[in-house]
């Protein structure tokens, strides 16, 4: 048996999942800025899921990892600092070995399951408040990129400096629409949406040259509704010894996405063992 544990800024999602993938019993609760308080609701929370016997444990954190330490340095939208997570939630869990990994390369590990068969040099990019990403390769996370940030990318947008997440995000399309994405009907406004997420794809393809983009997140699940504009912005401004991206596919997985992600990285690490 396997345990994820997805930390989210407002939410945190524990779920166990059988030797196969499946997963068995999920349940979420807020996350608590206070990280001791955290610590004592995911104790309780945990109840919920009926752990029993042996199972592999993954834990996917939304910020800046040492793996080897088992440290958080810093966190997006929660203020913990150096934290030793890895081993506070091992010692909840009754010493269980515990994995941590950004939950960004997490959820780009799961898409790239699904397209395996398919694409062996995938691009995955969580469009949400911020935008974060991984490169997946023969269905493992490229180590050497583990802790790259795509939305931080400096890019001169509407004649200043930027961070790509600054004008690409969920929050710049609430702030600049004034509705979120689900909310989005007008092909214009989809278009001015696809055209600010193109721009940075196009300088993360010119560096990675992935053979499929898949876009995650509140924003990026709605890919279908602006993947044409991506794909005609990258096919006029990518320069011609740059591969072009085969496709670009929306998430199939939202909210879970994670918590497979947990799976298919313990797993992996146990076979590797």
């Amino acid at each position: 048996m396997y345990l994820g544990i997805d930390i989210g800024g407002t939410k945190t999602l524990v779920a166990t999942l059988s030797d196969g993938g499946e997963i068995i019993k999920k349940h979420q609760f807020p996350s608590s800025h206070d990280y001791q308080q955290f610590l004592s609701d995911l104790t309780e929370n945990l109840k919920q899921l009926d752990l029993e016997g042996s199972y592999r444990c993954c834990v996917a954190v939304p910020g800046l990892l040492d793996r080897e330490a088992g440290i958080v340095f810093a966190l997006g939208n929660l203020p913990w600092r150096n934290e030793n997570i890895r081993d506070d939630i091992s010692a909840i869990l009754g010493g269980v070995h515990v994995i941590i990994e950004n939950d960004a390369r997490l959820a780009g590990l799961s898409e790239a399951q699904l397209v395996k068969d398919t694409y062996s040099n995938v691009l995955f990019a969580t469009v949400s408040t911020g935008i974060g990403g991984a490169l997946i390769q023969n269905g493992r996370i490229v180590t050497a990129l583990q802790d790259t940030e795509f939305g931080k990318m400096p890019l001169l947008h509407d004649g200043q400096l930027m961070h790509w997440e600054e004008f690409a995000g969920g929050r710049s399309v609430v702030n600049n629409l004034h509705k979120k994405a689900f909310e989005i009907t007008d092909p214009e406004e989809w278009r001015q949406v696809g055209e600010n997420i193109a721009y940075g794809l196009g300088a993360v393809c010119s560096v990675l040259q992935p053979e499929v983009i898949i876009l995650g997140g509140s924003v990026g699940k709605q890919a279908d509704n602006y993947s044409e504009t991506v794909i005609e912005f990258l096919g006029k401004h990518l320069h011609p010894v740059v591969k072009q991206p085969k496709a670009v596919l929306a998430a199939q997985r939202s909210d879970d996405a994670v918590i497979y992600g947990c799976y298919d990285l313990a797993k992996q690490v146990l076979e590797d063992a």
